[in-house]
């Protein structure tokens, strides 16, 4: 019986569910964003595309661009690689171009670690109707180390 118990005790980690750095970020290469890329009147840190993934901290703020043809949703992906407190502010925000309207994201309170499940992948997206660049901002008081990504859904996919 003890055999047994230690064998489902050793083995278990390699069965456990969830998502590890390396499944998030394969296939992307990662852009230190540390660019300034102008948009609406201001510069953003890189153009993100669905090949490339932003790593950082927070608390703080990150933004980027994403260019897209009309109507295409945007997907905000975040894998938290550490987890020390959810914080209480996170906040997206994706702007049409020339930032005139904009869609919000706000956690109001929610733990978004808690949000993000067993997998570690906390998921945003909102539809953008024009074609063209988009900022996208986030802005969150959590603790964490993270990766992010972005996925366009056209309306040919």
């Amino acid at each position: 019986m003890r055999r047994a118990i230690f064998l489902i005790l050793s083995l278990g980690p390699l069965f456990a569910c969830g998502v590890q750095e390396g499944d998030f970020i394969a296939g992307a290469e990662s852009d230190p964003c540390m660019a300034n890329v102008p948009v609406c009147q201001t510069t953003a840190g890189c153009n993100l595309d669905e090949s490339h993934y932003i790593e950082g901290d927070f608390p703080g703020y990150r933004n980027f661009v994403v260019s897209t043809p009309a109507d295409t949703t945007i997907v905000v992906r975040i894998f938290f690689k550490t987890r020390k407190h959810p914080g209480e502010d996170t906040e997206i925000i994706w702007y049409e171009p020339g930032c005139h309207v904009s869609y919000n994201y706000e956690s109001k309170g929610q733990d978004i670690f808690q949000m993000a499940g067993t997998d570690r992948i906390f998921t945003q997206e909102k539809k953008v109707r024009q074609a063209g660049d988009h900022l996208v901002e986030i802005f969150s008081d959590a603790t964490c180390h993270f990766f992010a990504r972005v996925d366009i859904q056209t309306p040919m996919n």
